[in-house]
């Protein structure tokens, strides 16, 4: 029976994943394009963008994306092409697979073959999960590889299960610090046990995932680090100015009171707490906004009471496996933490996942075992109190679980549509049939729109790699102030509203965003709106007047 229960779940977890992939999200951002279109370029050419041969970290938009997922697009691209389905295909894939390998993993570990179906099917129905399965990002991979990993190392698969982490090392930053340090801590509270031999590997995995996360990792990691961050840097100025003010502070306690490590210390306990809230995890408030998903948590509500209850019984138990769970929960924001933009953060936090999930289902069966006692004591005939909550926990749930599934595909779609690259698909494919343009210049201010005219018109990748000049670097537009870039007839600026004034080219074309005014000569042929009917970008022109 339990089988035919997995085989279910399994079966759903594909459903949800794979279900109108290709649509859904409507929204498909540049990250997503740059990862299917590398896919392409590497199947065709052996190459990245960059004119980089089979990389292992790709340069992409500046934040060097690791290569895995790129790689893993080629056999969907081969078969079907390159397209939104095709390029989320891998998350779809490895997300729809990671109840299993959860289900197997618990089972091997505990020999709990309840805990391990009902672990599975929470994260089958965790809308947190089915965000990161749905779109083409490499965090759910990244994971998924791990428990993998996990799974093979405790079937006594060592290859396997060391060439699957060393996989993810290439596969998400975060996972190049969590993957290996996860797998290590199982080694010291004894949950798995393997041979000298394969330590040895181990430990120097960890070690070149380290190397990577401070060479590879380090430009991404410089962005966005609490290291770097300019909100910590602002607040420590102003109080080292405040304590020269009226109220006189001596210089030994301004250094002691506000330096660098305090402010760090500071901005990393802001970032973890916000990374582990309650309320990111079962209310909402998840970033980046494209991610959010209205009025949801990453979890689902109804799960929140027994996410407590399974932590506490975990903390009580104190068996092996149940530590490791705890050092997992607890360590997994870490990395996550370290950093400062866009938090609590959907991708980076993702780690959390198995754990929590198993907390969620260990909370379930213990209020069932409870329920079960109460029958006892009440002396209730049969068993009408244990199936009379197990049937409200089935309802409450599949209720929740609709809801939140209403949210993403009806509410996501057109919930501060901004946040969301929606209308490049529209915008591509109208200036594509443009006849006679002879230049179009499009605002950069949405996220690198040359990916987006590679994708949409199936730029082949050699010629997009033979251009002698690529998109504009991050140190051009800030160190060198360079505002345009040109690529075939269309030319990238990082101007909001772009138009020439001088320009008196009727066949010349300006993309512009929403909020520009339509200024004095020229005139607007074209709308490209968001999925709710607002507008997104405006495309306009030189108004010509010809004199008969």
């Amino acid at each position: 029976m339990k089988k035919i229960i997995l085989l279910a779940i399994i079966g759903f977890s594909f459903f949800l994943r794979f279900y109108k992939l290709e649509s859904l999200p409507q929204a498909f951002f540049t990250d997503e394009a740059a990862l299917g279109y590398n896919g392409w370029s590497l199947m065709t050419t052996m190459k990245d963008e960059y004119d980089q041969f089979l990389p292992l970290t790709m340069r992409s938009f500046d934040d060097y994306k690791p290569a895995v997922y790129s790689y893993l697009t080629i056999p969907f691209i081969a078969v079907s092409g390159l397209t939104q389905a095709t390029s989320r295909a891998p998350a779809a894939l490895f997300g729809a697979l990671l109840p299993l390998f959860i289900y197997l993993l618990i089972e091997r570990l505990t020999k709990n073959k309840s805990l391990a179906l009902i672990s599975s099917l929470v994260v089958v129905l965790t809308p947190w999960h089915i965000e990161i399965s749905r779109t083409a990002i490499e965090a759910g991979v990244a994971l998924s590889l791990t428990i993998f990993a996990l799974l093979m190392l405790a079937r006594k698969k060592v290859a396997l299960g060391l060439i699957a982490l060393l996989i993810t090392l290439f596969t998400y930053h975060t996972a190049r610090i969590i993957a290996p340090i996860i797998i290590l801590a199982a080694l010291f509270f004894k949950v798995l046990k393997i041979s000298k031999v394969g330590k040895i590997f181990l430990y120097s995995i960890t070690a070149l995932g380290i190397l990577l996360a401070v060479t590879a990792s380090s430009s991404r990691f410089g962005q966005i680090s609490i290291f770097s961050d300019q909100e910590s840097k602002l607040l420590r100025e102003e109080a080292i100015r405040e304590d020269g003010g009226p109220i006189k502070t001596s210089l030994l306690a301004t250094r002691i009171s506000h330096n660098k490590p305090l402010s760090a210390i500071q901005a990393f306990s802001k970032s973890y707490i916000s990374n582990t809230s309650l309320s990111y995890l079962f209310l909402g408030g998840a970033q980046p906004p494209r991610a959010t998903i209205p009025e949801t948590g990453q979890f689902l509500l109804f799960f929140l009471p027994f996410f407590i209850l399974g932590l506490a019984a975990s903390i009580k138990s104190s068996t092996n496996f149940d530590k490791w769970l705890l050092f997992w929960l607890f360590f997994a924001p870490v990395p996550a933490s370290l950093t400062t933009a866009e938090i609590p953060h959907t991708y980076r936090t993702l780690f959390m996942l198995p754990p929590i999930a198993i907390f969620i289902a260990r909370g379930i069966l213990t209020s069932l075992s409870f329920v079960k006692k109460l029958k006892l004591t009440i002396k209730i005939k049969k068993n009408f109190l244990p199936a009379a909550f197990s049937i409200f926990i089935v309802v409450a749930t599949g209720l929740n679980f609709y809801k939140s599934w209403h949210q993403y595909s009806v509410h996501q779609q057109v919930h501060q549509p901004w946040y969301r690259q929606y209308g490049y698909q529209d915008l591509i494919k109208y200036l594509s049939s443009i006849p006679d343009a002879e230049n179009i210049t499009v605002t950069n201010r949405e996220n690198e729109p040359y990916m987006m005219v590679l994708f949409y018109n199936q730029i082949e990748p050699i010629v997009y790699q033979n251009l002698a000049q690529k998109r504009l670097s991050h140190e051009s537009i800030e160190d060198q102030g360079k505002e345009t870039w040109q690529m075939f007839n269309y030319t990238f600026s990082e101007k909001d509203c772009p138009h020439n004034l001088d320009d008196k080219n009727e066949n010349n074309y300006y993309v512009v965003m929403f909020t520009c005014e339509l200024p004095v000569g020229f005139e607007r042929v074209k709308a490209i709106n968001f999925l709710d009917g607002n507008p997104e970008f405006y495309v306009d022109r030189p108004l010509v007047i010809k004199n008969n």
